[in-house]
């Protein structure tokens, strides 16, 4: 710049153009990924090569099942809650550029994350809820705030849905 402009007075005005502009805030996206797994165990590297496919920085997979542990997704914290039956269970993933922190609930078959290190923070609720179990909204009220995402299988258990 010094040696461009010419003069000082050329490179005061240069300077000061630049100060003004307004500066841009750089957007990390969120891709999401929710997949019913059915059963970890025989599916894990199916799942993992989706997870990369989509890019994916957060996922949520549901009907994990008793052996959700045998394989991990590189370069992911995961969060799991077991299920109520043998099939069921829910993991939240998220990348290892995010930091995830587990918010403690006392809902079965239900995860929640708080999502750091986008431009604001996030919350993910996942959710698996078997065939025939009653499963009460409300009870999810005190957890849900501002950016929260619900997500999740949920059997289409709720009355209120038809």
């Amino acid at each position: 710049e010094w040696f461009t402009s010419g003069t000082l007075e050329n490179i005061l005005l240069q300077w000061e153009n630049n100060s003004t502009k307004e500066i841009q805030i750089e957007r990390t996206p969120l891709n999401i990924l929710c997949y019913n797994v059915q059963g970890w165990g025989s599916r894990c590297l199916e799942v993992i090569d989706i997870v990369y496919k989509v890019e994916a920085s957060t996922c949520v997979f549901t009907e994990v099942g008793e052996l959700w542990n045998i394989s991990r997704v590189p370069h992911f914290n995961i969060f799991h809650q077991h299920g109520t039956n043998k099939s069921g269970g829910v993991c939240v993933a998220i990348g290892k550029h995010l930091k995830g922190t587990r918010i403690e609930i006392n809902v079965e078959n239900t995860v929640i994350i708080d999502v750091n290190g986008l431009s604001e923070t996030i919350r993910v609720i996942a959710i698996y809820w078997p065939a025939g179990q009653i499963m009460m909204l409300e009870d999810l009220e005190p957890y849900i705030i501002e950016n929260t995402i619900i997500t999740g299988d949920f059997n289409a258990s709720i009355k209120e849905w038809g």
